[in-house]
């Protein structure tokens, strides 16, 4: 049912509980349909103009989806193995976000990067390159990668990005964001979603999250595929450096 209080001008988390992406716009910013006001989901549509923040001061019995039940009950059903899809009440953005905070190192394969998804996960990513390793891959395939997205990925400390510009006689497809743990407690999502901002809220996208301790052989695999790729002849490390060629890979667009 959340999907009915899903907009297209998703572009932060949730401003209360500052953990959800916030999908439903208020003159304070944007709240999760946790946090709104059951009261107020009915007029999603026309709450543009409403200051929710003080609706929340000023109604003692609401509180934000941190307290809430079905907050908890998510939190135990997110530590299995789960397949997301559109409906299913979670939002892509959401799990990846959760699973940054406490990944060890973090490996992104994607078809390509759009500015507009990247920032629902470049806040998490930038707290996260200051303690550990990021690395991503990605493809100038049909020119959808954004320059301007790379170069936010290219700022962060501990990050690497490898890109295969070859796109009229490659086809990179793979879609992967593994976080990786000791003690096999890595998280793995693997399906058809790219960085966007549609792929990682309401979009038509299916993946599966793989827990290591549910599934080890599946993840090894997954691991080792991936650092196959990175090492494989058909990408290559790229920089602010390498920005002429990027944007000319680009415009290439592969068909």
């Amino acid at each position: 049912m959340l999907n009915a209080y899903k907009f297209a001008d998703v572009r932060s988390v949730c401003i209360i509980c500052d953990g959800r992406v916030g999908t439903i716009q208020t003159i304070d910013g944007m709240v999760c349909p946790y946090c709104m006001p059951k009261e107020l989901l009915p007029q999603a549509v026309s709450l543009r103009k409403h200051r929710i923040i003080i609706y929340c001061k000023t109604n003692p019995g609401w509180e934000s989806c941190a307290g809430m039940p079905q907050y908890q009950e998510k939190a135990e059903i997110e530590d299995r193995s789960a397949a997301i899809t559109h409906s299913t009440p979670t939002i892509l953005a959401d799990e990846l976000n959760a699973q940054i905070e406490t990944a060890e190192s973090i490996d992104i394969v994607v078809s390509f990067i759009k500015q507009s998804g990247l920032s629902l996960l470049l806040g998490r990513l930038a707290d996260f390159s200051r303690r550990g390793k990021l690395r991503v891959i990605t493809t100038a395939y049909m020119g959808a990668t954004e320059y301007e997205a790379l170069n936010e990925l290219f700022r962060l400390p501990n990050t690497e990005v490898r890109m295969e510009l070859n796109a009229e006689s490659t086809r990179l497809h793979a879609k992967s964001f593994i976080f990786n743990r000791p003690d096999g407690d890595s998280v793995v999502f693997v399906g058809s979603a790219n960085i966007s901002k549609t792929a990682l809220t309401d979009g038509e996208e299916w993946v599966v999250k793989l827990l290591e301790r549910d599934v080890p052989e599946v993840v090894r695999e997954l691991r080792m595929s991936y650092e196959m790729l990175w090492n494989s002849e058909n990408v290559r490390p790229v920089s602010q450096r390498n920005r002429a060629e990027i944007e000319s890979a680009l415009e290439r667009r592969g068909t």
